[in-house]
């Protein structure tokens, strides 16, 4: 048979958007033929598709999208984020920031024709090395699978929902390219089938041939190609899609056996990880933990992304930093009081637990508290690289002091801790550049996704998995050093589902934030959409207990729960319906 040889990944598809996920033409007018035979337009097709898995977390309009949430506010005033939280009528079927449909349809499309053309057993990717070349094509086909399985997620959770004639819908699923002709034949398909696609094509990724994780010093399985998908990523994401789809936003008829499935893919991803989380919690320098050579591994991350080049990048610091002297950033993202009141105290009781047992101090409130705070939030008086910030009227952090004004000022009182490096500098002529991990997926939202649905299919402390909810939330607080001398008596003074169920979401809440997970959780729970964010205000130096107050109120509608559908998608394709409300 005839063997078609590719040496090089350098030229990829550019796509058209107007008939976004049905077109069978090859782009730039390529034949089949030509694609094989051409260097590098296979792998093109992968490496296009990567763009689906972003380097940094403040992707939306550079901010996170816990700032359309209750986790935070932007200072960005014109932004995506506060207009579409707090700007009535700015979210529609025709401004939605959240749209990536036609993006996830050019990588789908790709890897579909990826999938179709380059796993033949006879194209030779690496003709001098037979083995590496098998070894590199299961690779890149298991890479595939789950790129198409993680644009088909993104779908799912963007544009499912109840449409306007009842049923419970997500998006059309495409495996095969189309004929421009069929687009008005190809209706979205049920959220069920759409689960169950993303399921298997998470299944296919994990059967092709990626390993478990990347190690060593094998050119296609080393550790040189952290960063792409692998087996523990592959059961990772199956235990989050199984856990949207057991939630109540999806779970109309409250099936429990859709609790039980996602505990046991929870529980098969903790079998191939462990249950004991890695110490990443560093008081001195958490930087440490998180900003690595991009060529080491972190223990605590199964999947990421990297931010700029060889070398780092400045950008994360620059959007971020608080805007005092010897800082110098823009101060975008204000961590809320709504948030740093889920912090619980040390031992692991919240502060709003009788003081007796949490031993809070309303008049001291920073102090005895769980020390994931200080991680993620820059409060006033702290210290980062040598600067003290100040957020009381007069200080340096606020409009007046020098370079600060109302547009890089923190709305909040608070500025963000989490992901921001130690090492990095902004200032003139010396100007350090660092890793900004994007960590799509964490050990930690395993345990916290077994900890949820294994509570809900048997309660706290059922056995029946070989690991019970309870002790999966346990090891979550042990590694925070909630209650570090003895028992979690908090923990274990709940006896209910829905007690530890209220602990399970806070404690998602901590460790998740500025992981754009808090926007999707929300609504998954049915939750409030609109709770008023906070923020504190302090009158000079010496005030520690400051004014609470709202800053900004949601206007977010009940059909906001599931997005829009683009209108223009609908306009094309007649037989796409849209979600009630929209």
């Amino acid at each position: 048979m005839k063997k078609f040889i590719i040496t090089s990944c350098c030229s990829l598809l550019l796509l058209s958007s107007c008939d976004s996920f049905f077109d069978t033409k090859l782009t730039n007018e390529k034949t089949e033929q030509q694609l094989t035979e051409q260097t590098g337009v296979i792998r093109g097709l992968i490496t296009f598709a990567y763009r689906s898995i972003p380097t940094n977390f403040d992707s939306f309009g550079s901010d996170f999208l816990d700032c359309a949430t209750d986790n935070a506010l932007s200072n960005n005033l014109n932004g995506n984020m506060n207009k579409m939280s707090g700007q009535d009528g700015y979210w529609t079927d025709v401004n939605s920031p959240l749209n990536n449909w036609n993006a996830a349809y050019e990588n789908i499309r790709n890897l579909n024709e990826f999938l179709r053309i380059g796993t033949d057993e006879d194209l030779v990717y690496m003709a001098t090395n037979p083995e590496e070349n098998e070894a590199y094509r299961k690779r890149i086909t298991g890479e595939a699978y789950f790129l198409r399985a993680w644009n088909e997620f993104e779908l799912l959770r963007r544009f499912s929902g109840i449409d306007v004639n009842g049923e419970l819908l997500g998006f059309p699923i495409v495996t095969e390219n189309m004929d421009i002709d069929n687009i008005e034949m190809k209706p979205r398909d049920s959220f069920s089938d759409c689960v169950k696609r993303i399921v298997e094509d998470l299944d296919l990724a994990f059967e092709a041939g990626l390993p478990i994780e990347y190690t060593g010093d094998n050119a296609i399985l080393g550790s040189s190609q952290l960063g792409r998908p692998s087996k523990i990523a592959c059961m990772a994401l199956k235990t989050r899609v199984l856990l949207y789809a057991a939630s109540p936003l999806y779970n109309l008829d409250n099936k429990n056996e859709l609790y039980e499935e996602a505990a046991a893919a929870a529980k098969a991803a903790l079998d191939m990880i462990g249950t004991t989380l890695p110490d990443i919690y560093d008081l001195g320098n958490i930087s440490s933990k998180f900003y690595n050579n991009i060529t080491t591994a972190n223990n605590e991350v199964i999947l990421r992304r990297v931010a700029g080049d060889a070398t780092g990048e400045l950008g994360m610091a620059q959007r971020n930093f608080p805007p005092a002297v010897g800082l110098i950033g823009q101060g975008k993202c204000n961590p809320s009081q709504n948030l740093v009141d889920a912090f619980p105290m040390a031992n692991g009781y919240p502060i709003t637990a009788d003081q007796s047992l949490s031993n809070y101090n309303p008049e001291n409130p920073f102090a005895g508290r769980d020390k994931r705070l200080s991680m993620t939030v820059l409060k006033n008086g702290d210290v980062f690289k040598g600067v003290t910030i100040q957020t009381y009227n007069g200080g340096n952090c606020m409009p007046g002091a020098v370079g600060v004004d109302d547009k890089n000022t923190t709305r909040t009182g608070y500025f963000l801790r989490k992901w921001q490096s130690s090492k990095a500098n902004l200032i003139a002529g010396n100007q350090i550049k660092d890793f900004f991990y994007y960590a799509l997926i964490r050990k930690v939202e395993v345990f916290l996704n077994f900890a949820e649905a294994a509570n809900m299919a048997y309660g706290p402390d059922n056995n029946v998995l070989g690991y019970t909810a309870r002790q999966a939330i346990r090891e979550v607080r042990r590694r925070a050093g909630i209650a570090s001398s003895g028992d979690d008596k908090y923990l274990s003074s709940l006896r209910t589902k829905e007690e530890l169920m209220e602990l399970i979401k806070n404690e998602r809440r901590i460790e998740l934030c500025f992981e754009n997970h808090r926007f999707f959780d929300l609504r998954r729970w049915k939750e409030n959409l609109n709770e008023p964010v906070k923020g504190i205000i302090y009158s000079d130096a010496n005030d520690k207990k400051g004014t609470i107050s709202i800053v900004q109120s949601p206007v977010y509608k009940d059909y906001m729960y599931y997005g829009p559908i683009p209108k223009a998608e609908i306009l094309k394709c007649p037989a796409i319906t849209q979600n009630q409300g929209w």
